[in-house]
Order: C-alpha cells, then sequence, then structure tokens
C-alpha cells in the first residue's frame, strides 16, 4: 500500500472534493481508493505522483508536507476536475 509514501490531506480538502462528486461516482470512490493504492507514486520536492494508469498521472501538491487547497490536487484525466481519482 502506498498511504505511507502519500502526504496528509487536510480533511476539509477531501470533503470538499467528495462533496463535488456524482452521486454515480461516489459509488465507485472505495474502488478508486483500492485502486490507486496499488498504483505507483513518485515524489519529487513538494509534488507527489500517483500513475493513475499508462497516461494519467494524479498530482498532490503539498507545499509544506500537508495537501491544504483543492487546487493543490490535480489529475490528467478526461472528466478531471471532477473525477473520482482526485477524491480517492
Amino acid at each position: 500500500m502506498n498511504a505511507d509514501r502519500l502526504p496528509p490531506v487536510a480533511p476539509e480538502v477531501t470533503a470538499t472534493l467528495v462533496e463535488g462528486l456524482s452521486p454515480r461516482l461516489r459509488k465507485r470512490l472505495d474502488a478508486a481508493v483500492t485502486k490507486l493504492a496499488v498504483r505507483p507514486v513518485h515524489r519529487d520536492g513538494d509534488t507527489t505522483t500517483i500513475e493513475v494508469d499508462d497516461e494519467t498521472e494524479l498530482r498532490l501538491h503539498a507545499p509544506g508536507g500537508v495537501v491544504a487547497q483543492v487546487e493543490d490536487v490535480t489529475c490528467g484525466c478526461l472528466l478531471a476536475p471532477a473525477c473520482v481519482h482526485r477524491a480517492a
């Protein structure tokens, strides 16, 4: 599991991202968390990158060690910014 390699995310950031999901995507949130937990993770300074798949990356920008703003979580998928990856 990659949880120990990921920066902490402020609770209000997580809450905002989950609240922004459509009901259909909320149903997929647990599966997305499970999928991302085993994907490759790379850290470069304050930015942690998770390879969602071979073509898509999720980036967590954590200045000071914590993801403090919704804008600090970005995804390259077609549904971003309203994608399940950002909330996972």
